[in-house]
């Protein structure tokens, strides 16, 4: 079974992530804290299983670190964390992911079948989050990540967030021209932002006249890369206790803004330095 995806972006969004768990992990080992990373879209672990066959077998280590997932990244950091939690909703997917197991002997892997938002939030409400922290990385294929979920990870106050937001492939889409939107894509909108407000922030409503003469308002969209980024970084500002000023633009082979990779941190005492991490990891990678 092949699991291919992403682009251009994918190996920017993978260094950013390897360089915050790489340190996270420096700065939490030597604490008491039980160091949980989540992934909760976590696919087969690899970009293309053929592909990274393909690279172990011939040795080609620039190939192999271009099929590696975020799972395997995550895998690889040391030191490690104590538990790791792979939620793949698809059957096929999360049995290929079983290989890791005895691929990492020394690593205590969970792997959840079962749908992100679900497995996510009841991991918000069953660890011990005094004694835990946690890195979770949300990589969703469009725009199934709801506001639910991201509300209980900031209430946790212990875990660290990089979210990869769908701006060119999922919200930009769902905002159409004339502002003319079907229900059932405002009630997308509305679970994945927490809000209706994005009505107000992405689109004007201009006074214009017909052939008669006659007044009409008309709603017309104003939205780009700049407005989606400060909208989304406000609206995480209201649940999480740091965010990072700016985010990581992942752009495909022609320049535009696929996605916008954003950091946020539950926990007050350490939002200040994650921040920090974070922003000097996307600042060395945002152009």
């Amino acid at each position: 079974m092949q699991h291919q995806f992403g682009g251009p972006w994918t190996v920017e969004k993978l260094n950013a992530l390897r360089a915050y768990l790489r340190a996270y992990a420096q700065a939490l080992k030597n604490t008491s804290f039980h160091r949980i990373y989540i992934d909760a879209f976590a696919g087969t672990g690899d970009r293309s299983t053929n592909r990274q066959r393909t690279a172990n077998l011939l040795d080609i280590p620039e190939l192999d670190e271009m099929t590696k997932g975020s799972v395997r990244v995550a895998l690889e950091i040391d030191p490690p964390f104590d538990r790791y939690v792979f939620i793949e909703k698809r059957q096929s997917r999360s049995s290929v992911l079983e290989h890791l197991r005895s691929e990492f002997p020394d690593r205590t892997i969970e792997i959840l079948n079962e749908d992100a938002n679900t497995a996510v939030q009841r991991l918000c409400r069953e660890a011990n989050w005094r004694t835990s922290r946690a890195v979770l990385f949300l990589d969703p294929y469009g725009m199934q990540v709801s506001w639910e979920t991201l509300d209980a990870v900031a209430k946790t106050k212990a875990i660290d967030v990089w979210m990869l937001y769908p701006t060119g492939m999922g919200l930009n889409r769902l905002l159409t021209k004339d502002g003319e939107i079907p229900p059932e894509w405002q009630q997308a909108l509305d679970r994945s932002l927490g809000c209706s407000d994005w009505r107000q922030a992405f689109y004007i409503v201009r006074e214009t006249s017909d052939l008669f003469g006659e007044l009409k308002n008309e709603m017309i969209k104003d939205a780009g890369t700049e407005k989606f980024e400060s909208f989304l970084l406000n609206r995480l500002r209201t649940i999480f206790a740091g965010v990072a000023p700016v985010a990581l633009p992942l752009k495909n082979s022609r320049g535009q803004v696929m996605y916008l990779l954003c950091f946020a941190c539950g926990n007050t005492r350490g939002a200040e330095i994650a921040v920090r991490i974070a922003k000097s990891v996307i600042n060395r990678r945002r152009r």
